[in-house]
Protein backbone atom coordinates (compact mmCIF):
# COMPACT_ATOMS: atom_id res chain seq x y z
CA UNK A 1 0.00 0.00 0.00
CA UNK A 2 2.86 2.36 0.79
CA UNK A 3 4.38 1.73 -2.61
CA UNK A 4 1.10 2.63 -4.29
CA UNK A 5 0.75 5.79 -2.24
CA UNK A 6 4.35 6.77 -2.94
CA UNK A 7 3.90 6.04 -6.62
CA UNK A 8 0.94 8.42 -6.64
CA UNK A 9 2.48 11.15 -4.50
CA UNK A 10 5.92 11.28 -6.10
CA UNK A 11 4.63 12.81 -9.38
CA UNK A 12 2.73 15.38 -7.32
CA UNK A 13 5.90 16.24 -5.41
CA UNK A 14 7.80 16.61 -8.67
CA UNK A 15 5.06 18.92 -9.96
CA UNK A 16 5.38 21.01 -6.81
CA UNK A 17 9.11 21.33 -7.30
CA UNK A 18 8.67 22.27 -10.95
CA UNK A 19 6.00 24.83 -10.14
CA UNK A 20 8.16 26.55 -7.52
CA UNK A 21 10.64 27.36 -10.24
CA UNK A 22 8.01 28.82 -12.57
CA UNK A 23 7.83 32.56 -13.07
CA UNK A 24 4.32 33.98 -13.18
CA UNK A 25 5.49 37.33 -14.51
CA UNK A 26 4.40 39.28 -11.43
CA UNK A 27 7.75 40.87 -10.66
CA UNK A 28 8.00 44.19 -8.78
CA UNK A 29 8.92 47.23 -10.80
CA UNK A 30 12.49 48.50 -10.94
CA UNK A 31 13.64 50.47 -7.90
CA UNK A 32 13.64 53.76 -9.79
CA UNK A 33 9.91 53.59 -10.59
CA UNK A 34 8.74 52.12 -7.28
CA UNK A 35 7.68 55.48 -5.87
CA UNK A 36 5.27 56.14 -8.72
CA UNK A 37 3.71 52.69 -8.60
CA UNK A 38 3.32 52.76 -4.84
CA UNK A 39 1.21 55.91 -4.77
CA UNK A 40 -0.96 55.08 -7.77
CA UNK A 41 -2.40 51.75 -6.50
CA UNK A 42 -3.02 53.24 -3.06
CA UNK A 43 -5.32 55.89 -4.53
CA UNK A 44 -7.20 53.58 -6.91
CA UNK A 45 -8.59 51.04 -4.39
CA UNK A 46 -9.95 53.70 -2.07
CA UNK A 47 -11.78 55.46 -4.91
CA UNK A 48 -13.71 52.79 -6.81
CA UNK A 49 -12.36 49.28 -6.25
CA UNK A 50 -14.30 46.77 -4.14
CA UNK A 51 -12.97 45.70 -0.75
CA UNK A 52 -11.80 42.32 -2.05
CA UNK A 53 -9.64 42.05 -5.17
CA UNK A 54 -11.06 40.38 -8.26
CA UNK A 55 -10.04 36.80 -8.95
CA UNK A 56 -7.30 36.57 -11.53
CA UNK A 57 -7.53 34.18 -14.47
CA UNK A 58 -5.05 31.69 -12.98
CA UNK A 59 -7.03 31.44 -9.75
CA UNK A 60 -10.29 30.98 -11.67
CA UNK A 61 -8.67 28.22 -13.69
CA UNK A 62 -7.32 26.58 -10.52
CA UNK A 63 -10.76 26.67 -8.91
CA UNK A 64 -12.36 25.12 -11.98
CA UNK A 65 -9.64 22.46 -12.21
CA UNK A 66 -9.91 21.66 -8.49
CA UNK A 67 -13.68 21.30 -8.78
CA UNK A 68 -13.26 18.99 -11.78
CA UNK A 69 -10.60 16.93 -9.95
CA UNK A 70 -12.76 16.60 -6.82
CA UNK A 71 -15.76 15.40 -8.81
CA UNK A 72 -13.62 12.93 -10.76
CA UNK A 73 -11.98 11.59 -7.59
CA UNK A 74 -15.31 11.16 -5.79
CA UNK A 75 -16.74 9.34 -8.82
CA UNK A 76 -13.78 6.94 -8.82
CA UNK A 77 -14.09 6.49 -5.04
CA UNK A 78 -17.76 5.57 -5.45
CA UNK A 79 -16.81 2.95 -8.05
CA UNK A 80 -14.08 1.58 -5.79
CA UNK A 81 -16.46 1.37 -2.82
CA UNK A 82 -18.63 -1.01 -4.85
CA UNK A 83 -15.79 -3.55 -4.93
CA UNK A 84 -16.28 -4.34 -1.27
CA UNK A 85 -13.84 -5.60 1.32
CA UNK A 86 -11.04 -6.44 1.49
CA UNK A 87 -9.80 -5.41 -1.97
CA UNK A 88 -12.20 -2.48 -2.02
CA UNK A 89 -10.51 -0.91 0.98
CA UNK A 90 -7.22 -0.66 -0.89
CA UNK A 91 -8.95 0.59 -4.02
CA UNK A 92 -10.82 3.33 -2.13
CA UNK A 93 -7.63 4.34 -0.33
CA UNK A 94 -5.78 4.54 -3.64
CA UNK A 95 -8.50 6.66 -5.23
CA UNK A 96 -8.50 9.13 -2.31
CA UNK A 97 -4.69 9.32 -2.49
CA UNK A 98 -4.80 9.93 -6.24
CA UNK A 99 -7.46 12.61 -5.77
CA UNK A 100 -5.35 14.36 -3.13
CA UNK A 101 -2.28 14.24 -5.35
CA UNK A 102 -4.15 15.72 -8.30
CA UNK A 103 -5.43 18.57 -6.12
CA UNK A 104 -1.97 19.68 -5.04
CA UNK A 105 -1.28 20.72 -8.62
CA UNK A 106 -4.05 23.33 -8.24
CA UNK A 107 -2.77 24.71 -4.94
CA UNK A 108 -0.47 27.33 -6.45
CA UNK A 109 -2.43 30.48 -7.19
CA UNK A 110 -2.10 34.11 -6.19
CA UNK A 111 -4.89 33.65 -3.64
CA UNK A 112 -3.71 32.28 -0.31
CA UNK A 113 -7.33 31.59 0.65
CA UNK A 114 -7.87 29.37 -2.39
CA UNK A 115 -4.49 27.68 -1.89
CA UNK A 116 -5.32 26.87 1.74
CA UNK A 117 -8.78 25.61 0.80
CA UNK A 118 -7.38 23.31 -1.93
CA UNK A 119 -4.79 21.99 0.51
CA UNK A 120 -7.57 21.44 3.06
CA UNK A 121 -9.50 19.25 0.62
CA UNK A 122 -6.34 17.36 -0.29
CA UNK A 123 -5.56 16.81 3.39
CA UNK A 124 -9.08 15.54 4.06
CA UNK A 125 -8.75 13.12 1.13
CA UNK A 126 -5.36 11.93 2.40
CA UNK A 127 -6.80 11.30 5.86
CA UNK A 128 -9.64 9.28 4.35
CA UNK A 129 -7.10 7.33 2.31
CA UNK A 130 -5.18 6.52 5.49
CA UNK A 131 -8.36 5.41 7.24
CA UNK A 132 -9.42 3.19 4.34
CA UNK A 133 -5.93 1.69 4.15
CA UNK A 134 -6.39 0.28 7.66
CA UNK A 135 -9.43 -1.71 6.46
CA UNK A 136 -12.09 -0.22 8.77
CA UNK A 137 -15.11 -2.27 9.78
CA UNK A 138 -17.43 0.49 8.55
CA UNK A 139 -17.00 3.37 6.15
CA UNK A 140 -15.40 6.41 7.80
CA UNK A 141 -17.20 9.74 8.01
CA UNK A 142 -16.82 12.01 5.01
CA UNK A 143 -17.85 15.08 7.05
CA UNK A 144 -14.34 16.62 7.14
CA UNK A 145 -14.09 16.23 3.36
CA UNK A 146 -17.52 17.77 2.84
CA UNK A 147 -16.58 20.70 5.07
CA UNK A 148 -13.29 21.20 3.22
CA UNK A 149 -15.05 21.15 -0.17
CA UNK A 150 -17.54 23.77 1.06
CA UNK A 151 -14.65 25.95 2.25
CA UNK A 152 -13.07 25.65 -1.19
CA UNK A 153 -16.33 26.62 -2.88
CA UNK A 154 -16.61 29.62 -0.57
CA UNK A 155 -13.01 30.64 -1.23
CA UNK A 156 -13.47 30.34 -4.98
CA UNK A 157 -16.68 32.37 -4.96
CA UNK A 158 -15.38 35.03 -2.56
CA UNK A 159 -12.19 35.92 -4.39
Amino acid sequence: MRRTRLALLIPAAVAVLVMTGCDDGAKPAASGSTDATTTTPAAAPSATAPATPAMDAATKAACAAADKDIKAALKKVASAEKIGPPAGHSAVSAQYSAGAASLYVNAFTTSDTVNDAVKGVATAMSELADTWATAPKKAPSKAPLTTAVKQLETACSAT
